[in-house]
């Protein structure tokens, strides 16, 4: 015989009521979520929040001092170098600032004894560079920008696997060998050089291999989708919008 809750019995009651369920739904959305920050709420499953290896891994990327939660999309860029560990390639980030999100990838897959492969990190370390900004970027750029070049070199002093790029991309991209990549993360917000970036590592992906978009569904970067969606209409491809706002893309095998 099935016993039930108070609280189930009353969301059977409430489902015969028309509306009553959505009503219920929003109720609880407003007052009692799951997860709500960094544009995201919801009343579904979140229990990572509460895993030892995720915990461990933001608080370390939390030392990076962005002084924003985006434990969700540390979620999802924790998952693909989780996956991406298991493939043939190196991983590389274009648009880092202070490295939280790179910080994070590291400490969860202990990048730092994987000697044989690198972690790219590519950006000018003190903003958008004005000659690429469209205005359609411009609209979007609502950040200053502090140069962080010594503070993400000292971040890392301690890993030989860490190789920092500094400059614009896409003219930097060539300063260094990268044959095979099994993660590539793109958020530099703006258009020009994330297409590029794009069009340059895309040969270079492993089968298999995890592409995050960060700026990919946030309101005011549509430039930067509606040009990822063209890149990826022309190679046959489509990229996953997630509720995080990001986008996932993965090389097909």
């Amino acid at each position: 015989m099935l016993k039930y809750t108070l609280t189930q019995k009353a969301r059977i009651k409430l489902g015969n009521i028309p509306g009553a369920k959505r009503f219920y739904c929003l109720l609880r959305l407003l007052f009692a979520p799951t997860y709500r920050e960094d544009g995201l709420a919801t009343v579904h499953n979140c229990d990572f929040l509460t895993d030892e290896d995720f915990i461990g891994a933001y608080e370390t990327a939390l030392k990076q001092e962005v002084g924003v939660d985006i434990r969700w999309r540390a979620h999802v860029t924790q998952w693909a170098g989780f996956h991406a560990k298991q493939l043939d390639g190196d991983f590389v980030e274009c648009g880092v600032n202070r490295a939280f999100l790179s910080s994070s990838v590291m400490a969860y897959v202990d990048f730092e004894s994987l000697k044989n492969r690198k972690f790219y990190l590519f950006d000018t370390f003190s903003g958008l560079i004005e000659e690429l900004i469209t205005p359609e970027d411009r609209a979007a750029h609502r950040h200053h920008y502090s140069d962080c070049y010594e503070f993400v070199v000292n971040s890392f002093n301690d890993y030989s696997n860490v190789v920092i790029v500094r400059g614009a991309v896409p003219t930097t991209l060539d300063q260094v060998k990268i044959d095979r990549v099994a993660y590539l993360s793109i958020d530099m917000n703006c258009a020009m050089p994330e297409i590029a970036a794009l069009e340059y590592f895309w040969p270079k992906m492993t089968p298999g291999g995890i592409i995050i978009l960060d700026d990919y569904g946030f309101d005011g970067h549509i430039a930067q989708k509606k040009g990822a969606d063209e890149f990826a209409s022309s190679i046959g491809v489509r990229i996953l919008s997630l509720p995080t706002g990001q986008g996932l893309l993965i090389k097909p095998k």
